[in-house]
């Protein structure tokens, strides 16, 4: 028993040394993987916060490495096209250096930032016709006249124009709420005496008129909208109904006479 026990025990031993042996053989023929090496990039970023219209300089800014697939077009890696120029948005300490962010002296101009095929029209404002001062350089509004009765005499004709409000204009860009085409934090309270909008050069002369001879009101877009809608205005009977005293012209005159007569008589 003790014989055929010693032999259990060696052939498990045999077995145990050959297991290792293949384990070790196997191990050591898998190859190490090699851990790519990060490649790392220089770009620039703000050394302090940067206030916006703030001219650039070197101490400004500060060279950081970051790796290479962090790396977007944006990001500007050679500091002489930063220094001098003009931050036209506020660059929080830290944070990346970007084109989007910086601007020549030229491009400060305002003329530079009237979108194409518009043009820069003002008009004089108070608290009601600027949405309780709410809309902001950037905002879109929607532009209402409204016009008193009106005749107008063509030839042996009289043309009669009833009262209207009518939504003239639509997704027109705010460029500026007095001189400011960026409102600072201590002017947000502040009622503007005038607003600047991007009007399409087609519809300068429609604005002009309206703002002279109508009533003004702005109409704040939400944020995205640029939806179009088709009004041919609206009357006073579209707000209220006929809920004027309807006098037949014939029977008026008979009126008139009846009364003359009477008068006559007495």
């Amino acid at each position: 028993m003790e014989k055929k026990n010693r032999k259990m025990l060696i052939i498990a031993l045999t077995l145990s040394l050959i297991t290792a042996a293949l384990v070790y053989i196997y191990i050591s023929g898998i190859e190490p993987q090699q851990v790519p090496e990060t490649e790392y990039m220089s770009i620039f970023a703000a050394a302090r916060t940067i206030p916006e219209f703030t001219q650039i300089t070197a101490t400004d800014i500060e060279e950081i490495k970051v790796p290479k697939d962090l790396y977007t077009e944006d990001m500007v890696t050679d500091k002489e096209q930063i220094i001098g120029k003009w931050a036209v948005q506020s660059i929080i300490k830290g944070e990346f250096v970007r084109n989007a962010r910086l601007a020549d002296d030229k491009s400060l101009y305002f003329s530079y930032t009237i979108p194409e095929g518009t043009r820069a029209v003002s008009m004089n404002i108070t608290e009601q016709v600027n949405v309780a001062n709410l809309p902001r350089p950037g905002d879109y509004v929607d532009v209402v006249a409204s016009f008193n009765r009106e005749e107008d005499i063509h030839g042996d004709q009289t043309v009669t124009y009833p009262k209207i409000t009518k939504v003239i204009l639509q997704n027109v860009k705010v460029l500026a709420l007095g001189q400011d085409t960026r409102l600072p934090a201590d002017k947000l309270s502040e009622q503007p005496m005038t607003v600047t909008l991007a009007i399409k050069k087609e519809d300068v002369e429609k604005f002009v008129y309206a703002s002279e001879f109508g009533i003004i009101r702005l109409a704040l877009r939400t944020a995205g909208d640029e939806s179009l809608i088709r009004t041919d205005g609206v009357v006073r009977e579209d707000v209220t109904g006929l809920k004027g005293v309807v006098v037949e012209t014939g029977a008026a005159d008979a009126d008139d006479a009846d009364d003359k007569n009477d008068a006559d008589k007495g």
